[in-house]
């Protein structure tokens, strides 16, 4: 009953949306409308496989206000990318070969935020799962991740969900298919997910999060709490979350993950360094994983940007083999 209940409600408010915006702001669209032409280039050395690949993207970056003669009625992002793999391995899930390409939608998503005070705003689209500090830290294109999809099975996915920032607090919580990039469900996939915080412009930020779905077959539970604080150009951040795992062939499993990133940030903004420690222990592996990961991204203007990271596994897994990679990404933005 899940499925069709909410196929309707994606209709419901499409028409809603749509009936909200008047024939001004069709006429107008380019008004409150800004675009980037996006690409960049990413060589990626990964020493554990002995392999060098590269990634070569360029895509279109939209964000559109909507507005009426009485205020915002909502906004809208849309982020399509044709993407190009060259010897790549492992092979992502989008793609069939080391050498394949594709379009690929990231962020696509229609947020309303007209309705009263007491009412939440209603996303529906292609979004981010607000979870950890990827809800208030964007990634996407970028070097610097907080391995969402390893840890939940994927950052982004097709659904719905319910927003608000209100005076003390903030909170998402959203229902989306488990197709991520497939606006369906796959195998009776599905996920809900919420995450509920402080207000992420402050210096010191805490959240808590929850999650609950199935994505390729395996079933997951987690349960997380982050951080962020932030005194003059420093900031230390941190994401916690212990769950399960069941894929219908080991049954439940113990899974905990952490991260731990400390950064430093130019007055100008134009040079972030960070560096992270990440630890993953599954109960189905003997050792757990413990992970060292660098970086810095300069901003050459407002253009273009440089960005370089290294990460190294600290313990020896079973293979014998560290993980160990090296990436190099140039990207300019027009």
């Amino acid at each position: 009953m899940m499925k069709p209940l909410l196929f309707k409600s994606y209709i419901g408010y499409l028409l809603f949306f749509l009936a909200s915006v008047p024939l001004t702001c069709y006429a107008n669209f380019s008004q409150n409308l800004r675009w980037s032409l996006d690409g960049s280039f990413r060589l990626n050395l990964n020493e554990a496989l002995g392999n060098t690949s590269r990634i070569y993207a360029l895509g279109l970056d939209t964000h559109k206000v909507f507005t009426s003669p009485t205020g915002d009625i909502g906004y809208g992002v849309g982020q399509l990318y044709y993407t190009k793999l060259s010897n790549h391995i492992p092979v992502p899930f989008l793609f069939t070969s080391k050498d394949d390409s594709e379009f690929i939608i990231r962020e696509a998503h229609l947020n309303y935020t007209a309705g009263p005070s007491w009412f939440p705003n209603i996303r529906v689209g292609h979004f981010t799962l607000p979870f950890g500090l990827e809800e208030s830290i964007d990634t996407n294109g970028r070097l610097l991740d907080y391995y969402h999809g390893k840890n939940l099975g994927t950052k982004l996915d097709w659904g719905l969900s319910l927003n608000k920032v209100l005076s003390q607090i903030e909170y998402n919580v959203s229902y989306t298919l488990g197709g991520k990039d497939k606006a369906k469900s796959v195998d009776g996939s599905y996920v809900v997910t919420a995450r509920v915080g402080s207000l992420s412009h402050l210096d010191f930020v805490l959240g808590l999060s929850v999650l609950n779905g199935k994505i390729d077959g395996v079933s997951r539970k987690r349960i997380a709490l982050d951080w962020q604080y932030y005194y003059a150009s420093w900031g230390l951040l941190g994401e916690l979350a212990i769950g399960e795992n069941n894929n219908q062939l080991q049954g439940w499993q113990e899974e905990k993950y952490s991260l731990v990133e400390l950064n430093k940030t130019t007055i100008n903004n134009q040079l972030k360094l960070y560096s992270q420690f990440i630890f993953k222990d599954r109960e189905s592996q003997q050792s757990a994983d413990k992970l060292v990961n660098i970086g810095f991204s300069y901003q050459v203007n407002t253009q273009f940007e440089l960005s370089i990271s290294a990460g190294m596994q600290i313990n020896t897994p079973v293979s014998g083999k560290k993980k160990q990679l090296a990436r190099v990404q140039i990207r300019y933005r027009y």
